[in-house]
């Protein structure tokens, strides 16, 4: 599985439209606001989105005429668009440095969207998570080198954290 460099949030822009249709501004103020603290999201980068999400027929687009303004895009999730979204909340994070962004994203949908599933994510995330370890420790127990020895057991220290932390998302409902 070749690794992105980029995590796009075409997906959490997805989930913030399963509710109701909204326009960019909205969309905004709404990422900001609910999933600030995870994603950072700039204008450019959410209308940018939006447009690939049009063009993928994942979102559709409606103007709204106003008086005295310009006339607004009203974005609609579609059912592909739907489909995608709840595909993308059911997996979990294959790498480390993405259950910073996705898998916070996916624990923010299943609360807010009010779907079943998490016990299900969190299970295979914890499985993924093992799995890293297990190597992490097959790999330091081999290495000659005392540094990387070091650094081995420290990513596998994040992991085993990261561990205990799924536990606690299932606790804190």
């Amino acid at each position: 599985m070749k690794r992105s460099k980029t995590i796009s949030p075409e997906p959490a822009l997805l989930g913030l439209l399963m509710p109701a249709p909204k326009h960019g501004y909205e969309l905004h103020q709404e990422f900001e606001r609910e999933l600030g603290q995870v994603w950072k999201v700039g204008m450019s980068q959410l209308y940018a989105c939006l447009r690939q999400l049009a063009e993928q027929g994942l979102v559709s687009v409606h103007e709204e005429p106003q008086a005295k303004h310009p006339t607004r895009k009203v974005y609609h999730i579609t059912p592909a668009g739907r489909e995608v979204f709840l595909d993308w909340l059911r997996q979990p994070s294959p790498y480390l440095n993405r259950i910073r962004l996705e898998f916070l994203a996916r624990l923010y949908f299943f609360r807010r969207l009010g779907l079943e599933g998490l016990d299900r994510l969190v299970a295979e995330q914890k499985a993924i998570c093992r799995e890293r370890v297990d190597s992490l420790r097959r790999s330091a127990a081999q290495e000659q080198d005392s540094f990387r020895r070091l650094v081995l057991e420290f990513r596998q220290g994040q992991i085993e954290a990261v561990i205990l932390w799924l536990d606690r998302c299932l606790e804190s409902r």
